[in-house]
């Protein structure tokens, strides 16, 4: 059994959450090429169908993913090849505004986000105080596909941006372009 899975409550994080980067994004210089930022430029939380139709879930709504460490709140998408109890996302998509010169509306900082604020490097205390680190105890590699998480659908009218959201880093860089239409002259 996993490390996080036996730490965690499992009625009250009964699903599992993964990530995993499109082949296009595997290195950061992707973030900057303007035709993968059209196809990569958004990410929905893919929900196994019949958890979609447990929770009252549609593609475009959104929803609450919590687990002991955190809450991000993300558009979802019905995926009915998938786990009936897995979540899964593309990863290396969701971007901080003013990284990579990216202003405050691109879809990488509105529709785009990352399950790492649900993921802590340590696991929860136990009885002792004790906390272990939550990675693989051979590699050290974080424990990227050991994370427990429960769903629920978001109230109210859709919201601006995924959550968290933070402010805008300053760098070097001016900044880019909200929207990305290059090669929009040759479709016509």
């Amino acid at each position: 059994m996993a490390f996080e899975e036996a730490a965690v409550d499992q009625a009250e994080y009964p699903l599992h959450a993964i990530t995993q980067r499109p082949a296009a994004m595997y290195h950061s210089w992707g973030s900057q090429n303007a035709w993968l930022r059209q196809i990569h430029g958004r990410n929905p939380l893919y929900v196994p169908g019949e958890l979609c139709d447990q929770h009252g879930l549609e593609d475009g709504d959104w929803a609450h993913v919590s687990s002991y460490h955190g809450r991000i709140t993300v558009p979802v998408a019905r995926m009915d090849a998938v786990n009936g109890k897995t979540l899964w996302t593309w990863n290396a998509i969701g971007k901080r505004a003013g990284a990579w010169a990216l202003n405050e509306n691109a879809p990488e900082v509105t529709k785009g986000f990352l399950l790492n604020h649900l993921i802590h490097e340590l696991l929860p205390p136990k009885g002792d105080g004790m906390r272990w680190t939550n990675s693989d105890p051979i590699t050290g590699q974080a424990a990227w596909y050991d994370l427990r998480v429960k769903i629920e659908k978001a109230d109210g009218p859709p919201p601006e941006t995924t959550k968290p959201s933070f402010s805008a880093q300053k760098g070097p860089a001016k900044e880019g372009p909200s929207i990305v239409t290059y090669g929009e002259e040759w479709t016509k």
